[in-house]
């Protein structure tokens, strides 16, 4: 349309379309297109209005809610960049100057944020993968990981340590180990933080696994030329708890417990790194309590529902613990019957020694058997002194 018209000339249009006159007739009279006077020739022949009607538009998503719903959504996703529509919402929820106000829904807040790109997560290729034995009951299995140097301020740098369940689907602990620099990459999680880390998990359930499952860390597990148990296999057993090790280059083993990594990262830590390393502790101490007990979890089993509603079985203790009481728990019996099933190949250096159990570990068989291979059984009781070192008994 070349020009506005006004409802007036829009009534004469329909007049003079009444009194014989074309389209293109009416158009040139008026300096306007055929196609207008067509269109309100026929809106008043169907018994429509002359008049213009506009239409309201839409001012943008969740442009229904308060103004401070939109503001605490942006302000609780730019404080914690990992933090998805579900905890948002939950902050959303708890928050005192939001109470009484309406609040959209997870969908709604991830449409909102999604308008802008910096909040979009690249889509994941979903891969299909398969495992052996996967666990069947709760606490049958806790799979154990670590991500090592997270970065924060003053130049320091923590390890994290996840526990979880995958048949409960919950993070059983969270536990951070202060390490070196940040410009000092280790690649080595000392055995003594990951054992103070399942203590404090079996200590906060109050329950033994019948198995916990790491990957091939090497100060963990001895290398396979050794094949001696590692002293952190060789404590697990003697506590009735068996050892697990992924396969070397499937971190897919551990797909539960790497995705808790990032989910207890994304929740508690990104955002927080200003704070001490007590302080974070303390945060993510409150993290793993919330994902536990209030928060919906997307777990399949969980459908919904916080893990500990799906899941009460986790408050049941498979085998009551209490750190106080581990010595007693601990059963080097256990370790002699374990270390009994092993034989071990071994040549001998030619002072009559052999190396076995760990770097500078060596025994005597005599020179006699210098520079021949033999073979090395363990006898019941022979695993006592050496245990009882490291154990603290």
């Amino acid at each position: 349309m070349e020009k506005h018209t006004t409802p007036t000339q829009r009534r004469t249009f329909y007049e003079l379309h009444e009194q014989g006159l074309s389209y293109p007739e009416i158009a040139d009279q008026y300096g306007v297109s055929k196609e207008c006077v067509r269109y309100w020739c026929r809106r008043q022949r169907d018994g429509g209005s002359c008049e213009t009607t506009y239409h309201k538009e839409p001012t943008g998503i969740l442009s229904r809610f308060d103004w401070k719903v939109r503001y605490y959504v942006l302000r609780l996703r730019l404080q914690h960049p990992r933090w998805g529509p579900g905890s948002i919402l939950y902050h959303l929820q708890k928050h005192p100057s939001l109470q009484g106000l309406a609040l959209p829904s997870r969908a709604q807040i991830g449409r909102y944020l999604h308008q802008w790109p910096r909040f979009r997560r690249k889509p994941k290729k979903k891969v299909e993968n398969t495992r052996p034995d996967p666990p069947v009951d709760v606490h049958q299995r806790w799979q154990l990981d670590f991500k090592v140097n997270i970065a924060l301020e003053e130049d320091t740098a923590v390890d994290l340590h996840t526990v979880r369940d995958p048949v409960g689907e919950v993070c059983i602990d969270a536990v951070l180990h202060a390490t070196e620099q940040v410009n000092t990459r280790t690649k080595r999680v000392p055995m003594e933080d990951a054992r103070s880390t399942l203590r404090h998990s079996f200590d906060s359930w109050n329950t033994l696994p019948d198995e916990v499952q790491t990957d091939g860390e090497s100060t963990l597990v001895t290398s396979a030329e050794d094949g001696f148990p590692s002293t952190f296999t060789l404590w697990l057993k003697g506590l009735g708890i068996t050892h697990l090790v992924t396969r070397s280059g499937k971190p897919t083993d551990n797909a539960e417990v790497e995705r808790c990594h990032r989910t207890i990262n994304d929740y508690a830590i990104v955002g927080n790194e200003k704070h001490s390393v007590r302080e974070l502790q303390s945060i993510l101490d409150n993290a793993v309590l919330e994902l536990a007990f209030d928060l919906p979890s997307r777990a399949e089993g969980c459908a919904g529902r916080a893990p500990l509603e799906a899941h009460p079985q986790l408050l049941e203790p498979r085998h009551p613990f209490r750190a106080q009481h581990e010595l007693a728990l601990f059963d080097l019996q256990r370790v002699d019957t374990f270390l009994s099933t092993f034989t071990w190949t071994r040549k001998v250096g030619q002072t009559g020694q052999i190396g076995i159990g760990g770097r500078h570990t060596y025994y005597s068989v005599g020179r006699a058997y210098a520079r021949q291979e033999i073979a090395v059984r363990s006898a019941l009781g022979a695993s006592r002194a050496r245990l009882s070192s490291w154990n603290g008994c």
